[in-house]
């Protein structure tokens, strides 16, 4: 199909564009090329029992899912110094206790779970747990276990599910029992001023962070899987 327009410079003359319209046959695989990038995020797509809702940033071959988190199972070992209860992770004269730590409002926790779809089944391609401030800035926790993209070693994991809800599930239910060693572990001393607790007569307190600003405690990330968390 061919169309004519009239232009009007910014001189006042007229001129005659003629342009020339036809339908390309685009194969499948052009297209899979050209929208490889292409991603949309779709807020509460499933909740998930004890965690809360999942979101996704879906795309031409995976799918990010992000999860809110107010929770932190520290399965490791302890030490006494002052009267404060913090980790050690992995010292053989320490005593090994699972605690909970529960985040601050100020600390914004994602789980996030990359999956992909394979032959009947799909394929967790890997957990992440990233730290937001109120400005929404991705942060790595000091903790071990945790690359410096913030991904989670997970150590013997079965990676291949019947959907993604089971997928997601196993992640967080792997995340939630597993034990915390030195592994990775960048700063014992920030890590002990960010996971405090008071032992009571029956239980153990919680006490904030020891820092103005808990951010000063840990690695700002900026990754191409941080920019496609939805919060």
């Amino acid at each position: 199909m061919e169309t004519t327009e009239i232009l009007i410079r910014g001189d006042g003359t007229l001129i005659e564009r003629r342009v020339h319209e036809r339908i390309l046959d685009v194969g499948q695989s052009v297209m899979e090329g050209l929208t490889e990038e292409t991603r949309r995020g779709i807020r509460n797509v499933m909740n998930l029992p004890d965690w809360g809702v999942a979101h996704a940033n879906v795309g031409v071959n995976d799918t990010l899912w992000s999860v809110a988190i107010d929770r932190i199972s520290l399965d490791t070992k302890f030490r006494l110094i002052d009267g404060v209860l913090v980790p050690a992770f992995t010292a053989e004269t320490d005593i090994e206790m699972p605690l909970v730590w529960p985040a601050p409002k100020e600390v914004r926790l994602v789980f996030a779970v990359q999956i992909a779809c394979c032959y009947l089944a799909v394929k967790v391609e890997g957990n992440w747990l990233f730290a937001f401030d109120k400005e929404k800035r991705g942060y790595r926790l000091p903790l071990p276990n945790l690359h410096d993209d913030c991904l989670i070693c997970t150590g013997n994991f079965d990676s291949h599910y019947g959907s993604c809800y089971e997928a997601l599930l196993a992640s967080l239910e792997q995340f939630r029992k597993s034990e915390w060693n030195s592994d990775l572990m960048r700063n014992l001393e920030q890590s002990q001023r960010f996971f405090r607790f008071r032992p009571t007569d029956e239980t153990f307190e919680v006490l904030p962070i020891d820092a103005e600003d808990w951010t000063t405690l840990c690695n700002k990330v900026s990754t191409s899987i941080l920019e496609r968390v939805v919060i």
